[in-house]
């Protein structure tokens, strides 16, 4: 691309925030940034006051009383009316306002497709799972739907989908479903993977004693409890083994279990702590209940671990030969698993693939597969060849 070339980003929020949407806003704008074009940055949503009327009224609608208590229901009830057709609507409605008062772009990456885009430049859609997958992997909020909402969200994401110049998803797994649900052409459909927030240095370490890392923030949805299971009978056999956890989890009182709880990453003191159990650990797990496309599998990935992911979902293309996907119902599977990686000589190597499959997900090179979908004249489309494989047991 040449300098002169301007990209807009359209995300209903603010795309420079590192926390908004696991940041993937902004990893794709400093991936644009670094291949030397001209990013605008464009929100999707109302004026700061309308857009707030209108989502806290269906957050309000939306908030039932629940058994663990008032904060879960406002919680549950945000989550609804983020996804809720009414919300997208509004949120959509300014947007030719906004493109307008941005300037003229050369092309547009429309982050999430729960709203539309006008005619105009080529566009590029952005996502890591369909309405459809959401809906199956029971995704929160979904299940508070009524089918006839649901169906009018479907209609909305498929007019994105048709109106866009290339439909891009993180995963094949999620690619596939825009083909087979909406009926959209194979030709403008790519997975074009993530990239990652966070570079864990890699360092030398003992992997004669299984030392297992857990990091997520919902302990349940990523499947913690199963973890502890699989672990204390890991731990029968490998009575040195050690569990790392961090994240939303409860007390932990086991055997070999440590828990370091939330760690933050604009903490310095926090980030030190998290590198070091990258450093040490030889195996990453989470084999999280429902995962579209796990970030923290590159992250971990990136320091050298071998990686223990979720079968339901999309992230085998993201682990490929750097460890396996197991289901997260299989307590016998993740323990089989954990097994295969407390042998020595079998983490060392599945490590040193996971470190050396990491360099394909930076968001650079995720930036430069969105371009080269859009067939723009200063990228080669060819080089849209297929990059990802699945995960195996290795």
């Amino acid at each position: 691309m040449t300098a002169s070339t301007t990209v807009g980003i359209v995300f209903p929020g603010d795309s420079d925030a590192r926390g908004t949407w696991s940041g993937t806003p902004a990893g794709i704008a400093s991936g644009l940034a670094e291949l030397g074009l001209e990013v605008r940055r464009i929100d999707a949503r109302l004026p700061r006051a309308v857009d707030a009327v209108t989502f806290n009224a269906v957050a309000l609608a939306r908030t039932r009383p629940h058994e663990s208590g008032a904060r879960r229901a406002i919680r549950h009830g945000r989550t609804v009316a983020r996804i809720s057709p009414t919300v997208a609507v509004v949120r959509g409605s300014a947007l030719a306002g906004r493109l307008r008062r941005a300037g003229p772009v050369d092309a547009i990456v429309q982050i999430g497709t729960g709203y539309s885009v006008p005619a105009g430049p080529p566009v590029v859609t952005f996502e890591d799972l369909t309405i459809p997958q959401a809906v199956e992997l029971d995704y929160p909020g979904w299940e508070s739907l009524s089918r006839r909402a649901i169906v009018a969200r479907m209609a909305r994401q498929r007019r994105a989908y048709e109106r866009a110049t290339a439909c891009c998803l993180s995963t094949s797994w999620a690619a596939d479903s825009v083909v087979r649900d909406y009926g959209i052409a194979r030709h403008k459909v790519h997975s074009v993977g993530l990239g990652r927030n966070y570079d864990p240095v890699p360092a030398p370490r003992g992997w004669n004693i299984p030392r297992l890392l857990f990091v997520g923030l919902d302990w349940e949805g990523k499947n913690g409890p199963g973890v502890l299971r699989a672990f204390a009978r890991l731990r029968d056999e490998h009575p040195g083994a050690r569990l790392e956890v961090v994240g939303g989890h409860p007390s932990l009182d086991a055997p070999g279990v440590t828990g370091h709880g939330v760690l933050r990453m604009d903490r310095p003191d926090h980030t030190a702590q998290l590198e070091r159990l990258f450093q040490t650990c030889t195996c990453f797990v989470m084999p999280s209940h429902r995962e579209a496309s796990a970030i923290a599998y590159i992250e971990a990935m990136t320091a050298g671990l071998p990686v223990i992911g979720s079968a339901a979902g999309g992230s085998a293309d993201l682990i490929g030969d750097g460890g396996q996907v197991v289901d997260p119902t299989d307590d016998e599977a993740l323990l089989a698993a954990m097994r295969r990686y407390a042998d020595a000589e079998t983490a060392m190597r599945v490590g040193a693939a996971a470190r050396d499959r990491s360099a394909l997900f930076t968001w650079r090179a995720v930036a430069e597969r969105l371009l080269r979908a859009l067939e723009l004249p200063e990228f080669d489309a060819d080089g849209l060849a297929p990059f990802l494989q699945p995960a195996g047991v290795h």
